[in-house]
């Protein structure tokens, strides 16, 4: 049996495709299939986030709905599905910043902690976990035989990555102790992994996480960081956010946190290690750090950048 059957017990509809997706479409609503690591706690949290913002007419959410048998989650031939079902409606007509800013504005006024769906004040424990899990792959690879190009200059970089790592985790405790926060500084609706998915025709909630704005913040201008002029992207994006949203000195101190963090870097890592060990890889990814000179060039002038004084603000930034 079909999986959409599993939650439509008599589909009668058609798949179409939706951008890069694949959606069965019916009598108005779309329903997107798609494979999940996730328990059903966490999915049920971000069904209450996304009705949520379906009842602040966020209608193109794409919410987990329950199965014939009154869970989220379907599992076949060993894999596990969820369901999210969604009306196709206008995007929002507003620039990206103000779009995002709005969003966040919105999700806040969501009047519960959700207790599975978060990672609201866990940063530090998830950045460490995540970090024992990359170095046991880099013990791994140092014990491969034979090395290709990209493992070699992934095993020489590694410790880069470490140090980085190390240096964010530090500059986040110390900004823990910062007293400057504001409302902003509450927790809210946002993404996983922010890549632009509100210029998207649909808004998936299984990407749904509670966090600090700042989360998606960064996940939005860390791109712009490896470009040579990138801060005037940022600086532009950052001044028409705080339109709608001004961020606390502490929200400064934890979007910098997060950007010390080499998130791209350790992105890459996943995603290559489903891929072949070509030449490619090795290319990909030597572009990458090459682009790593700009990307500090930006984090030490950062605040500069942003017309935030770090000596008046009594505010530390990495100085390479």
């Amino acid at each position: 049996m079909d999986i959409i059957h599993q939650y439509v017990p008599y589909f009668n509809g058609k798949l179409v495709n939706i951008g890069n997706r694949e959606a069965y479409y019916v009598e108005g609503n779309y329903y997107f299939i798609v494979p999940t690591a996730e328990t059903e706690h966490v999915h049920m949290e971000q069904e209450w986030l996304a009705n949520h913002l379906i009842d602040q007419d966020y209608l193109r959410v794409a919410k987990t709905i329950k199965n014939i048998h009154g869970t989220y989650i379907t599992e076949e031939n060993g894999q596990h599905y969820i369901a999210l079902q969604a009306m196709k409606y206008p995007y929002e007509l507003l620039d990206t910043p103000i779009r995002l800013a709005t969003f966040h504005s919105i999700g806040k006024s969501y009047s519960y902690s959700p207790s599975y769906a978060t990672a609201y004040g866990e940063w530090q424990n998830l950045w460490e976990k995540k970090m024992m899990l990359y170095e046991a792959y880099y013990q791994s690879q140092l014990q491969a035989r034979p090395v290709t190009r990209y493992q070699r200059l992934l095993i020489d970089t590694f410790p880069y990555m470490i140090g980085l790592t190390e240096n964010a985790i530090q500059y986040l405790n110390e900004s823990n102790q910062e007293t400057r926060f504001t409302l902003f500084d509450q927790g809210c609706i946002t993404f996983k992994r922010y890549t632009d998915q509100l210029d998207q025709p649909f808004i998936f909630s299984n990407q749904f996480i509670y966090d600090h704005p700042v989360r998606d913040i960064a996940e939005h201008i860390r791109p712009y960081f490896l470009k040579e002029d990138g801060h005037k992207q940022v600086a532009l994006f950052l001044e028409k956010y705080e339109q709608i949203a001004p961020l606390s000195i502490f929200s400064w101190r934890l979007l910098y946190a997060r950007l010390i963090l080499p998130i791209h870097l350790l992105d890459f890592i996943d995603r290559a290690v489903g891929e072949p060990n070509n030449e490619g890889i090795f290319e990909e990814y030597r572009k990458l750090l090459d682009d790593q000179h700009n990307y500090e060039a930006h984090l030490k002038s950062f605040f500069q950048d942003n017309r935030i004084d770090p000596f008046k603000n009594q505010i530390y930034e990495l100085d390479w």
